[in-house]
């Protein structure tokens, strides 16, 4: 890829959803978090093997990748497109809830990613 370009992020607000929600760990959780999203936002990825440089313990499942932050304390799962350069930012848990194993169906992991929307019709070409 020529030159370098920056990931969007999409949502940085799930992630301050998650650490504003966090009772007794906020301050770490948004420090850990600041820091995947620069992290993320800096990346050149072009593939999941790019995405493990960075993120060296994230994992594959399905069509989503579930990131490690916070030195096993926090899964943030996300959806990348490489392509594009976007990464989703599906769900924000701690350990214990990603253990549960309910956020595999509720983020959708297994189904397709989400298709394009349906082209809009062309407007009727005006006769000349």
């Amino acid at each position: 890829m020529p030159g370098r370009w920056e990931v969007r992020v999409i949502s940085k607000r799930r992630l301050r959803e998650f650490w504003e929600s966090r009772k007794h760990d906020a301050e770490a959780a948004q420090r850990v978090l600041i820091t995947w999203h620069k992290l993320a936002k800096n990346a050149d990825w072009a593939n999941f093997a790019g995405l493990k440089q960075t993120f060296g313990s994230a994992d594959q499942v399905g069509n989503c990748v579930v990131f490690d932050v916070g030195n096993n304390r926090f899964r943030l799962i996300g959806r990348v497109n490489y392509r594009r350069g976007i990464v989703y930012v599906l769900r924000v848990m701690d350990h214990a809830e990603y253990d549960k194993n309910l956020w595999v169906e509720d983020c959708g992991c297994y189904r397709p990613p989400p298709g394009r929307s349906a082209a809009r019709p062309k407007p009727p070409r005006s006769p000349k």
